[in-house]
C-alpha cells in the first residue's frame, strides 16, 4: 500500500525566480557604492521577485482549495495571509512595497531596498515551502 505524501508537489520553483532576481542584480544592474547603475535591471528583477512570491502563494492557495473568480488581486492574498498568519501577512505587505512597488515600479537604484525586498520574498516563500513542495519543472 502506497502512502500519501502530505505535502502536495507542485511544478515550478519560487526560489528559482529569486535566484534569478539576485543574478539580474548582480549581473545586469552593475553596483556603484550603496546604489546599482541601471534602473531597467532592478525593476526586472523586481518583477522577477515579486512574481516568485505570488507564484509560492498560488501554491498555497490552491492546496486550500481556495476558489477566486476572475483574475486575482492583492487584496485576495491579504485576506487568504491574514486568516493564516499575520507575521507573514506584514513581510507580505512590506514585500509588496519593496519589490513591486520601490524596485518594479520606480526601480528604486538603492541596494538596500533590494536587499531587504529579496529577504522578505524568501520568508514568505519559506513559510509556503513548509506547507507544499516545491519540484523542478
Amino acid at each position: 500500500m502506497k502512502v500519501k505524501d502530505s505535502k502536495p508537489k507542485v511544478i515550478g520553483n519560487p526560489y528559482k525566480y529569486l535566484e534569478n532576481a539576485k543574478m539580474i542584480l548582480e549581473e545586469k544592474a552593475k553596483r556603484e557604492g550603496e546604489f546599482y547603475k541601471y534602473r531597467k535591471y532592478v525593476k526586472m528583477a523586481g518583477h522577477i521577485a515579486w512574481a516568485g512570491v505570488l507564484l509560492a502563494l498560488d501554491y498555497l492557495l490552491e492546496k486550500h482549495n481556495v476558489k477566486i473568480k476572475g483574475r486575482k488581486d492583492i487584496g485576495d492574498y491579504i485576506d487568504f495571509i491574514a486568516k493564516r498568519d499575520k507575521k507573514i501577512l506584514n513581510y507580505f505587505n512590506s514585500a509588496y512595497n519593496y519589490l513591486h512597488l520601490l524596485m518594479g515600479y520606480d526601480g528604486d537604484l538603492s541596494i538596500k531596498t533590494s536587499k531587504t525586498g529579496l529577504e522578505y520574498a524568501k520568508k514568505i516563500i519559506d513559510w509556503v515551502a513548509r506547507q507544499v513542495e516545491f519540484v523542478e519543472e
